[in-house]
């Protein structure tokens, strides 16, 4: 039917959606979960679980109906009572029924209602587009070196032998022994000069690093002028969920109705005209919505049964 299109809808803009007299959707978000057993990334997202004790209409399903199908707010109740009934008979029939991309209902021995949401449906906007990721293990081999008792490691690389061209002349060997014997002193010589550099850069380093920190240890400092102070100005956060006591056509008749509210304690105020003309007035308004739930739930168990849940803003 519409009405789970309805509330699919509003779940991947709301953390609690109730379906009055049938009970509340709420949603929590996941972060994202790797599992080792199968070698799979999935994306963060939101869990949804079911609540069958919140059943009292907040407004927030009904409202959205009312505008989704341009019909009145008495209608979009109305719906939702027909939408309820069919979910109880269709659940007595068949033993279970599923929502459309929510979930599946079912009830167990001892009638209890049980809900298995439809882990496939992400309701997390800034995930959209993002799936599960199958990784693949990678196999580590270690290799240990051969080795055989009393002998050297063995070394895998191929020796290459270089022939040596036979000659008769003598001269020639002595020549290139000595010519290596004078080579060997220069490199040897040269070799003694660059550790000698080597020696005196270390030298001058380590007496530059000794001058820097004896400059550190015996400097002072001090801020002659303070800093000038910095004034930040930041804006409030909006109150964006009412607890609606009711709505009013003349405005008088609604500063009426926040005097009695105030005068009883509460933070009353008037919060904007509606669609229909008619003046809004809240018991209270809140920043999160979890507060709002719960000062809905407690007005409505002293009495105020027909308060309701706004979110948002109403033009003035």
């Amino acid at each position: 039917m519409q009405i789970a299109i309805y509330i699919s809808d509003l779940l991947y803009r709301h953390e609690c959606v109730v379906v009055p007299d049938f009970g509340a959707f709420i949603s929590r978000r996941v972060p994202a979960q790797h599992f080792a057993s199968s070698h799979t990334i999935y994306p963060p997202k939101k869990g949804l679980s079911f609540n069958a004790q919140i059943k009292q209409n907040d407004g927030l399903l009904a409202n959205y109906i009312s505008s989704a199908a341009n019909v009145s707010y008495e209608e979009s109740v109305q719906k939702i009572r027909d939408y309820v009934r069919f979910l109880d008979q269709e659940i007595e029939d068949s033993g279970s029924i599923t929502i459309h991309k929510v979930g599946r209902f079912s009830r167990n021995k001892e009638k209890a209602l049980q809900f298995t949401p439809m882990y496939l449906v992400n309701y997390l906007p800034e995930a959209f587009g993002l799936s599960s990721h199958e990784t693949y293990a990678v196999d580590r081999v270690s290799v240990a070196p051969k080795v055989e008792i009393g002998k050297e490691f063995e070394d895998e690389t191929p020796v290459i032998a270089l022939e040596t061209i036979k000659t008769n002349s003598s001269s020639w060997v002595r020549y290139a022994a000595m010519g290596a014997v004078i080579f060997g002193s220069i490199f040897v010589g040269l070799k003694g000069y660059e550790n000698q550099i080597n020696d005196d850069a270390l030298a001058v380093e380590q007496m530059s690093r000794e001058i820097v920190n004896a400059k550190i240890e015996s400097a002072s400092f001090l801020i002659r002028e303070p800093l000038p102070s910095i004034t930040i100005d930041v804006a409030p956060l909006e109150k964006n969920f009412h607890i609606v006591a009711g709505a009013f056509r003349e405005p008088a008749n609604a500063d009426k109705r926040v005097a009695q509210l105030q005068l009883k304690g509460y933070d009353a105020k008037r919060i904007g005209v509606n669609k229909y003309g008619l003046h809004n007035v809240a018991f209270s308004s809140f920043i999160e919505r979890n507060d709002a739930i719960n000062e809905l739930n407690k007005l409505r168990s002293i009495g105020f049964e027909q308060a309701w849940l706004f979110a948002g803003s109403l033009p003035k």
